[in-house]
C-alpha cells in the first residue's frame, strides 16, 4: 500500500503547475505590453506641444501606478497567495496519507487524536509512531519544507516582515535561518527604508516550481520508508 497514494497527486501536481505557468505569462505579457505602450507613448513623432505638461506628466504617472499595480500588488499578491496554497496542499495531502494508512493498519489513533502545536507537529508524530517513517531518510526535503513553513507563517502572520533583532552581532537566529534560506530564492527588501525591517519579496518564480519538486520528492521518500 501507498501511503501517501501519489498517482493522484502527481495529477494535482500538474494542474497547480499549469495554474502558476498560465499565471506567471499572463503577468509577463500584461507588463511587457504596458511598457511597450509607454515606449511608443515616449518615443512618439507625434507633436506633444499641444498637451500640456500636466497632461503630459499624468500620461507617465498612468503608466508607472500600472506598473507599481502589476509588480507590488497583482504580483505579489498572487505569489503570497501561492506560498500559502502550497503549503496547505502539503498538509493536506500528508493529512490524507496519514488517515489512509490509519484506515488500513487500523491504528490506534488518527493524526487528530494527537498533540502538537500544528498539524505538522501531529503528522511527524504519527508517521515516526505508526507508520515507522525514518526521518533521518527524508532530508534535504524535509528540511527544505521546514524552512518554507518559516516563510509561509511570515506571510500569514506577520504579511512577510521579519526583523533583524541583533544588528550589531548578526546572531539573530530565525532572521539567519530566513536569509540563508532566501539565497538564489527570493528577496529580502529593506521595509521603509529600516536597517533592521525586511520583507520577503518573491521575485524568483522558479522557486515555486522548487517547492513543488521538494514536495513531490518528499512524498515519495514518505511512501518508500514507511512499512507496508
Amino acid at each position: 500500500m501507498s501511503i501517501m497514494g501519489l498517482g493522484f497527486i502527481q495529477f494535482e501536481f500538474h494542474l497547480i503547475e499549469d495554474y502558476m505557468n498560465h499565471m506567471e505569462t499572463h503577468f509577463e505579457r500584461e507588463l511587457k505590453s504596458i511598457e511597450s505602450e509607454y515606449e511608443k507613448f515616449h518615443k512618439s513623432k507625434e507633436d506633444k506641444s499641444e498637451y500640456s505638461e500636466e497632461y503630459l506628466n499624468h500620461v507617465q504617472d498612468s503608466f508607472i501606478d500600472d506598473i507599481f499595480m502589476f509588480n507590488d500588488v497583482y504580483i505579489k499578491n498572487y505569489r503570497n497567495a501561492q506560498i500559502i496554497q502550497l503549503y496547505s496542499f502539503l498538509e493536506d495531502v500528508l493529512k490524507r496519507g496519514c488517515d489512509r494508512f490509519a484506515h488500513y493498519k487500523k491504528t490506534d489513533y488518527k493524526v487528530d487524536d494527537l498533540k502538537g502545536n500544528n498539524d505538522i507537529d501531529k503528522i511527524k508524530k504519527f508517521l515516526k509512531q505508526s507508520a515507522k517513517v525514518d526521518f533521518s531518510l527524508l532530508n534535504p526535503e524535509w528540511k527544505f519544507m521546514d524552512d518554507f513553513r518559516q516563510v509561509r507563517n511570515l506571510i500569514v502572520h506577520h504579511k512577510g516582515l521579519i526583523k533583524n533583532n541583533d544588528t550589531v552581532n548578526n546572531s539573530d537566529k530565525k532572521f539567519n535561518s530566513i536569509k540563508n534560506f532566501s539565497k538564489g530564492r527570493f528577496m529580502l527588501k529593506n521595509y521603509a527604508s529600516s536597517d533592521y525591517k525586511f520583507e520577503i519579496v518573491f521575485d524568483n518564480p522558479s522557486f515555486f516550481k522548487e517547492v513543488i519538486r521538494n514536495i513531490e520528492s518528499l512524498l515519495e521518500k514518505i511512501g518508500k520508508t514507511a512499512i507496508s
